[in-house]
């Protein structure tokens, strides 16, 4: 008699589902947080910083490389690399000048990615990151315009 008592403990029921519950929950819940995030990266397209930094950004890039193509007479060697003490050290190509909107773009690109990835976790850190975009972005024209009318 006790055989058979172990055998009924061992069997396990069946209900006909081919999945367990469990599996159904987790399915939609990944499915909502997906959409969630969606969501939230749809909240970021429509801040107004994040547009007003991205219009200003965009302008002073373009405003570098349009100086760039309409200067009429640019030196062979131009003092781009202002930090060093020695001007034969300062001196460079002319083609380095193009140095500052290519920096100035990277810190857009690179600067909305990271703010677009962390918009969602923690807002103050985004808008600052955002903020520091801009300024980056305005010191790097500032320097540029005085680099470029200096000659």
């Amino acid at each position: 008699m006790k055989k058979k008592k172990d055998e009924k403990k061992e069997k396990q029921l069946d209900f006909g589902l081919k999945n367990p519950p469990q599996n159904v929950y987790y399915k939609y819940k990944d499915q909502y947080e997906l959409w969630l995030a969606r969501l939230e990266t749809h909240k970021f397209m429509k801040d107004v910083l994040v547009w007003f930094v991205l219009v200003c950004s965009s302008s002073l890039i373009f405003t570098q490389v349009y100086t760039i193509q309409t200067l009429e007479r640019l030196p062979s060697k131009i003092p781009v690399f202002s930090y060093y003490f020695t001007l034969s050290m300062r001196l460079a190509d002319s083609y380095w000048i193009y140095t500052y909107p290519a920096i100035s773009l990277t810190v857009l690109l690179l600067g909305m990615y990271l703010s677009n990835k962390y918009f969602h976790k923690e807002r103050d850190l985004a808008k600052t990151l955002l903020i520091t975009i801009l300024l980056a972005n305005l010191s790097l024209s500032v320097i540029f315009m005085k680099l470029v009318y200096t000659f």
